[in-house]
């Protein structure tokens, strides 16, 4: 009988099913990697918009609660219990539906997804100059503001009165060295000379006391009491005027002529825009003069910008009943 030996693959058939497998292996391991992928990407969208439902769930529960709709995600105590949803927007839309973008999940990033739908809001727009009232109360607009913007800078069309003054710097106001010397308070209840003063202030001799820091001034203490009281809502900001408001808004030159201590910008007549200044008074700017530092930037009676500190340093100045505080706020729109 005639016996045959086994028959094994030779080397070079075991390297052709070794080439053909790898070959398999390139062409399917994508395949199964980019399906994964995409169900993972799918996995983290059905994360995303549970999460959103859950936030959905929380407002309507906030509503029977409370019997408003929530403004805030903060109001909100969300029950979700799925993988770890991060958005950089999440956003409660005035008909407290929800949108959220830019989504991961559990540090992944999902691309562009988002849940829900964006509100774009639409703001009305105004133009340097325009006439606004709030709360009773006149201003002028001072900066242009865009459709796209909630907010709006606003000057305060008259100043305060020395009662205003009085009410709201109770305790801040009418400190002074002598009746004699005009200090940076003055008996009047209006800000000063250097807007800021102690009893040891005065306009003749002594002015080391006299500040041209707003953040520390008798003055921010009264704007910041007057907005308190007469901007109920919507305010973002209150303080005084700044030097770049009026050269980027308002027509005044940026160069400073300044000698002997006497400091004023020049503006053209055909420039003067007869609301930023009244001949019947001047008003403080919360910016100082740089040469001086006692000095700080007034809108004159008579349009100009000039530098104002106490006389007895050089300074120019006018009389104390004449210098008053106009105080900026910036509003939002939604409350016009």
């Amino acid at each position: 009988m005639k016996k045959y030996g086994k028959k094994g693959f030779t080397l070079i058939e075991l390297i052709a099913v070794l080439v053909i497998m790898a070959i398999i292996a390139l062409i399917v391991t994508p395949l199964v990697m980019s399906i994964i992928r995409k169900a993972r990407v799918s996995a983290d969208k059905r994360s995303i918009d549970a999460y959103g439902r859950s936030i959905e769930l929380a407002i309507a529960g906030y509503l029977l609660d409370n019997g408003k709709f929530p403004t805030e995600v903060s109001q909100l105590t969300i029950e979700y219990s799925g993988n770890e949803v991060v958005c950089s927007i999440t956003q409660i839309n005035t008909d407290s539906s929800i949108y959220l973008a830019g989504c991961t999940v559990n540090g992944r990033s999902v691309g562009d997804y988002t849940y829900g739908e964006e509100e774009v809001i639409t703001y009305n727009s105004y133009e340097v100059g325009d006439e606004v009232t709030y709360n009773n109360i006149n201003y002028y607009v001072i900066k242009d503001s865009s459709a796209s913007e909630e907010s709006v800078t606003l000057l305060k069309a008259e100043p305060l009165s020395v009662a205003e003054v009085n009410e709201y710097g109770a305790g801040h106001v009418n400190r002074y060295a002598s009746s004699s010397a005009g200090t940076a308070s003055n008996q009047n209840g209006y800000g000063g000379m250097a807007y800021y003063m102690s009893s040891s202030c005065s306009a003749y001799g002594n002015h080391s006391n006299c500040r041209t820091d707003y953040e520390s001034s008798e003055i921010k203490y009264i704007v910041d009491a007057w907005a308190l009281s007469k901007v109920p809502n919507g305010l973002v900001e209150a303080r005084l005027l700044t030097l770049d408001e009026l050269t980027e808004n308002l027509g005044y030159e940026i160069s400073q002529l300044c000698s002997a201590g006497d400091c004023q910008t020049n503006v053209s007549d055909e420039n003067k825009l007869s609301w930023v200044y009244n001949s019947n008074y001047s008003y403080w700017t919360m910016t100082t003069v740089a040469e001086y530092s006692n000095c700080v930037w007034n809108v004159a009676s008579d349009g100009k910008l000039r530098g104002y500190r106490d006389n007895n340093a050089g300074g120019s100045w006018v009389h104390e009943s004449e210098k008053v505080v106009r105080p900026v706020i910036i509003l939002k729109k939604s409350v016009l």
